[in-house]
């Protein structure tokens, strides 16, 4: 409608410019009267200061207005004193925008106040930091954990903790750490999870970190309480046996002070007794050598291992132990996929993890190794089987230090290949079906 009215004032007057134009010529060349000429070049004239003044008071009033916009003048006021509706149509279309600015610039001021209460109250610490370590924001819980008053670069971390400086700087988008941190005689353990977020041309690194600490003692506690029933569970049977025995033989040799000769099968119950006595001692000491071979894991050596040269060496010991009954069957994607880890400590769990699964098949069944590359550059190794699986109350206990459901197994192949890929800052789950299978994931990260 502005436009519109606008228009039509523009077009009226460069008509009537135009028409005054041609009487004037028609006035001095066609009649006898050529200083009336001058009559209508001054009306011209007039009106053409006149279309230029209503231009430029259009103009003004345009600039005015994106200068206030500019300038987030939300009181901006337009003057009253120029005449015409079109101007007041563009008054009026002006002020109801800027009045619409305002409104939007208020909502997005209090939603930002309310962001930022949001943030400095998170019960969570939250960092955020560009590539030259330049921190951008960083609430209150951050530097509360962090134990900083404030905190301009995280370059400043490496007076108090050069490693968390490294972990800071180092830590990739999707990474999760658990961070032991010592400060002023606390104890804290932070568990720290990175994402990236893009803000104009830049790329911010967004950690979030909270202390765990007493869910750290209390899984601690809980870990302890369950590995002292099962130690308790396994001494005991291996104890209580030995003190029947003891007594028995004790028995069998205080007839010989009251004279009773010592007959051939007293001479017999106590050579078994000494034999069984013997293999329970023998089987308490496999017992303890287990328990400290899982406190014996040496620091990994990491390095780059290329997967295809990994599953061959494996492929070479399954043949030693070749069986009709289990098919295996391997894959890489891609074929060059290598993974930076101890290749030593690897080994061990692939043979563990694989001895598992070829005990879970009780017939014919297959086993499947794969390893892949998933799309945030972690390398993932699984190892899967067609067993008996695991029921869902055994797989409570998988991880539990020497608890087992064979016969003759000791139960630290799991707690043992945990263990490895927690000092390779990876991680291992199970998955498993009772009846149908099980399978084992191990997951690395993908640079030491």
């Amino acid at each position: 409608m502005i436009y519109k009215s606008l228009f039509i004032q523009v077009l009226i007057r460069l008509s009537s410019i135009l028409l005054l134009s041609f009487l004037m010529g028609w006035i001095f060349w066609a009649t006898a009267y050529p200083y009336m000429a001058l009559l209508v070049l001054m009306l011209t004239l007039w009106l053409s200061y006149r279309l230029i003044h209503y231009l430029n008071t259009t103009n003004g009033l345009l600039s005015q207005f994106f200068l206030s916009v500019k300038n987030e003048d939300s009181a901006l006021s337009f003057p009253k004193n120029i005449s015409g509706k079109s101007f007041d149509e563009l008054r009026r279309g002006m002020q109801e925008v800027n009045h619409t600015i305002r409104d939007l610039r208020l909502k997005a001021q209090k939603t930002e106040m309310i962001s930022d209460a949001i943030i400095e109250h998170a019960a969570v610490g939250l960092l955020s930091f560009n590539e030259n370590g330049v921190v951008e924001c960083i609430n209150h819980k951050g530097r509360e954990l962090l134990d900083v008053h404030n905190l301009y670069n995280i370059k400043a971390l490496q007076k108090n903790d050069a490693d968390l400086f490294n972990l800071f700087e180092k830590i990739k988008a999707g990474d999760t750490r658990v961070y032991h941190l010592q400060v002023k005689n606390v104890s804290k353990y932070l568990l720290i999870y990175c994402t990236t977020i893009k803000q104009e041309n830049k790329e911010l690194k967004l950690l979030s970190f909270t202390d765990i600490k007493n869910e750290m003692d209390a899984q601690e506690l809980e870990s302890w309480q369950k590995l002292i029933n099962v130690l308790t569970h396994e001494i005991m049977n291996s104890v209580s046996p030995l003190t029947c025995l003891s007594e028995k033989l004790e028995s069998n040799y205080q007839q010989i002070e009251t004279g009773t000769v010592l007959t051939e099968s007293v001479l017999t119950k106590t050579r078994n007794g000494l034999q069984v006595i013997k293999e329970q001692g023998q089987g308490l000491m496999y017992f303890v050598e287990a328990y400290r071979e899982l406190s014996r894991i040496p620091k990994p050596n990491r390095q780059a291992i290329v997967v295809s040269q990994l599953f061959i060496h494996l492929q070479d010991l399954l043949h030693m132990y070749s069986n009709e009954q289990v098919q295996y069957h391997f894959s890489i994607r891609p074929k060059d996929l290598h993974c930076y880890a101890d290749e030593a400590l690897v080994k061990q769990i692939l043979i563990n993890l694989v001895k598992n699964a070829r005990q879970a098949i009780h017939s014919n069944g297959e086993i499947f190794l794969t390893a892949e590359e998933k799309q945030n550059g972690n390398v993932e190794i699984s190892i899967t089987d067609t067993g008996c699986g695991i029921s869902g109350e055994d797989m409570k206990n998988v991880f539990i230090p020497f608890f087992t459901t064979k016969e003759e197994g000791s139960g630290i192949g799991l707690s043992l290949a945990r263990q490895i890929m927690r000092l390779h800052h990876g991680h291992i789950s199970v998955e498993s079906e009772e009846g149908k299978g099980t399978k084992v994931k191990l997951v690395f990260q993908h640079s030491c």
